[in-house]
């Protein structure tokens, strides 16, 4: 909340006379929210808000939801995509079919036959050209298509050794490595999916909508903003002679309407440089003088204060800041 805005409200309730900024061990403060503002990681339009202003809410319940169109378009191809690489995978694994079996068989036998013919036919022209029946030529051709026969059967005795052994190992591997990135994506893609309905992360009461259904909200464009418990704090300005007086953690009392007697809070930040003092805390005694920023956190969660809420604090007695153990 503006600093401003809370010092003229608390400026409201009170008059330059009625209103003494510092009493003797008493000065005046006001509360101040640390608000938790939501967001969804990726832009788009408000379809619907599930939350009002002043609500409740305990972490993980919806806060509002954002069109989903691409996110699930993006899901269902990346659902696809693994289907296809775990097919792919499976294919792989398994030997393959009998009648491709039986095919690579037949053409390792007419291999082999060819082989067979293809040897005679060298012998015969071995034996001519021994003779002096047959010229040198004739047998280097017969001799060629006999190594030929004998390359096809080797040829084809590997093709059918290899698809009785199935795909290698590498290739498995590279299939599998493939399951598992295309599962990867499916996880992101349903991830950027679940985040279309934003539910809360912590407890609290909202303080604000920002938006309304129907309005296109900006990458990390809040849409509502939260107040915990526990991030109210009081603020208050205090003369030098009594900072001097205060530490972080020391207690001090606070005091407001509604509040139960003997509430105190704990100081969290001292400012260590001086400022004129505020519009809000002017008076007689103390214009024109400075003062030093401290905060403090309620203890005991028995306090309902909200912020801009005038309280009194009681500083603590005694002269010299206290050492605190943490």
């Amino acid at each position: 909340m503006n600093r401003n805005l809370i010092a003229l409200a608390i400026a409201a309730t009170c008059t330059l006379g009625a209103c003494e900024s510092q009493q003797g061990n008493k000065v005046t403060g006001y509360t101040e929210g640390d608000y938790v503002y939501v967001a969804a990681p990726d832009g788009g339009w408000v379809t619907e808000l599930l939350v009002q202003r002043g609500a409740q809410v305990k972490a993980g319940d919806p806060l509002f939801t954002l069109d989903a169109d691409a996110q699930l378009a993006a899901r269902n191809q990346a659902n696809a995509q693994v289907k296809q690489a775990e097919a792919q995978l499976a294919d792989l694994q398994k030997p393959r079919r009998p009648d491709e079996i039986a095919a690579l068989e037949a053409t390792l036998h007419q291999a082999r036959a060819n082989l067979e013919f293809a040897q005679g036919e060298f012998d015969r022209a071995t034996d001519l050209r021994a003779k002096g029946f047959a010229s040198q030529q004739f047998l280097d051709q017969k001799k060629s298509a006999r190594d030929g026969a004998q390359a096809q059967v080797r040829q084809a005795a590997a093709n059918l050794d290899l698809a009785r052994k199935g795909a290698r190992a590498d290739e498995i591997a590279a299939a599998t490595a493939n399951v598992a990135a295309a599962k990867e994506a499916l996880a992101r893609a349903e991830y950027a999916l679940s985040q279309r309905r934003v539910a809360a992360k912590v407890d609290g009461r909202i303080e604000d909508t920002l938006r309304r259904a129907g309005e296109y909200v900006p990458p990390g464009g809040a849409v509502i903003s939260i107040l915990p418990p526990g991030n109210i704090k009081v603020r208050f300005f205090v003369r030098e002679e009594d900072r001097a007086r205060l530490s972080v953690g020391r207690t001090v009392g606070i005091g407001c309407d509604g509040c139960p007697p003997n509430a105190t809070a704990k100081v969290s930040f001292v400012a260590a440089n001086a400022e004129y003092t505020p519009p809000v805390i002017y008076s007689i005694g103390s214009r024109e003088k400075l003062v030093w920023l401290v905060e403090a956190v309620p203890e005991g969660g028995t306090l309902s204060l909200s912020p801009g809420q005038p309280v009194d604090v009681v500083l603590p007695a005694g002269a010299g800041p206290q050492s605190v153990s943490r």
